[in-house]
């Protein structure tokens, strides 16, 4: 891993669930290359709620998803107290600074956007959504010979197709899949794009559905509907899948579960389908965390999963004990060794985190504690993460993303 000789910039959202109101919006840094601090340069849009980043590196655009269920704007146009669903937004990146100019944006068609993922060509957007899970309407159903019944209504769960222009512009959708309507429903956390193609160029995308517990696979069709389920996996029960990450070189791709603390390593073929290979524990054994690691704070939660961009190591987070754990990638096969877990230095709800393009540094964000760790990857040290001392303060941070100009 050698330093960096072009300049790194950070994006880093604020993120609080989402209720009506101030988010803190989206903050830029300046990344040393020498040691991985960071350096203020601005901040963006204070009401925005970020989910999630795609990058577009060719054209020098970043698409933010705003994760809220309502905007202020809906509220007023419609005169109503929520509803409406979240945004996405555009920006160039200013190339000599990192700095943000605003580009577009366009309604989600969906509450809670959370993933977002772009298409290989530049051409599309597929935006996921973690979906407002809390009844927005009350039906009434039946006739009074059979009898009335009260049904609660719940927010669509929907995965969106947004065109992109020469210059990256968001046009309006040009297909929405609409999931099976379910009572809580659907909760659409994430969607990663599949690193092949196939021999007809089919792309394929993979969606975390956290509350069906299940795995699915999309694919873009060249007519209506563009959007197709290729496949669905089912996962243990109650384990909320939440992210997945494919590794750079290998057919591997790794998914944590927010309420079991596993990753599961899958292999994959250039059609789509998909197997499990095998799964790992993200944490030491209860004697262990017992021994050396104070009682978790509140529920044990997944977070956050990263591969090296080396592909050599995946790092995921775990809030409730506030903890980094490290794996190693065995290079054959993909599967993974946990190699250590750090605790954060007494920050709370890690809930973000990114490696930088040269592999050097781990950045982590601190929900809670409003701060963003710097830690040093060890490669002589066989990947081991050190704790640098460089933090910075950011207004509930969540969604990291590291790029280099």
């Amino acid at each position: 891993m050698s330093q960096s000789s072009r300049a790194m910039y950070a994006y880093i959202g604020s993120f609080v669930m989402p209720t009506p109101g101030a988010h803190d919006g989206l903050h830029v840094f300046r990344v040393d290359s020498e040691t991985g601090a960071l350096t203020p340069v601005s901040s963006h849009i204070p009401s925005l709620n970020v989910g999630s980043f795609a990058l577009d590196p060719q054209r020098g655009v970043l698409y933010v998803t705003d994760e809220v269920a309502s905007t202020s704007e809906f509220r007023e146009q419609h005169q109503v107290a929520g509803g409406g669903g979240g945004r996405i937004f555009a920006f160039t990146i200013d190339r000599a600074t990192g700095g943000l100019s605003e580009l577009g944006q366009w309604p989600s068609y969906g509450t809670q956007p959370a993933g977002i993922a772009l298409h290989p060509s530049g051409n599309f957007l597929v935006v996921s959504h973690f979906t407002n899970r809390t009844t927005t309407t009350t039906q009434i159903t039946g006739t009074a010979q059979l009898g009335f019944t009260i049904s609660p209504r719940y927010d669509d769960a929907t995965t969106v197709l947004f065109p992109i222009d020469a210059i990256g512009r968001i046009g309006a959708p040009c297909d929405i899949h609409v999931h099976a309507p379910t009572s809580p429903p659907s909760c659409l956390h994430s969607i990663t794009l599949f690193p092949t193609s196939t021999n007809d160029n089919r792309t394929f995308y993979l969606e975390c559905d956290m509350l069906q517990d299940k795995l699915l696979t999309f694919t873009l069709a060249d007519k209506p509907p563009l959007l197709r389920i290729h496949a669905s996996h089912a996962t243990p029960q109650g384990s909320g899948p939440r992210y997945s990450a494919f590794h750079p070189t290998l057919p591997v791709f790794y998914v944590n579960y927010e309420y079991h603390p596993i990753i599961e390593t899958f292999t994959y073929q250039s059609d789509g389908s998909f197997a499990s290979l095998s799964k790992v524990e993200v944490l030491p054994s209860a004697e262990e965390l017992k021994a050396s690691y104070p009682p978790p704070e509140g529920k044990v939660l997944l977070s956050d999963l990263k591969v090296h961009p080396g592909g050599g190591f995946v790092y995921t987070l775990v809030r409730g004990y506030n903890v980094l754990s490290v794996f190693r990638v065995n290079h054959t096969t993909g599967g993974l060794e946990r190699i250590q877990t750090v605790g954060l230095m007494g920050g709370v709800s890690p809930k973000g985190c990114a490696v930088s393009p040269d592999g050097r540094f781990v950045y982590v964000a601190l929900s809670v504690s409003g701060l963003v760790q710097v830690w040093r990857v060890e490669e002589e040290n066989s990947g081991r993460l050190v704790l640098t001392g460089s933090t910075v303060s950011v207004p509930r941070p969540g969604a990291v993303l590291v790029v280099e100009m």
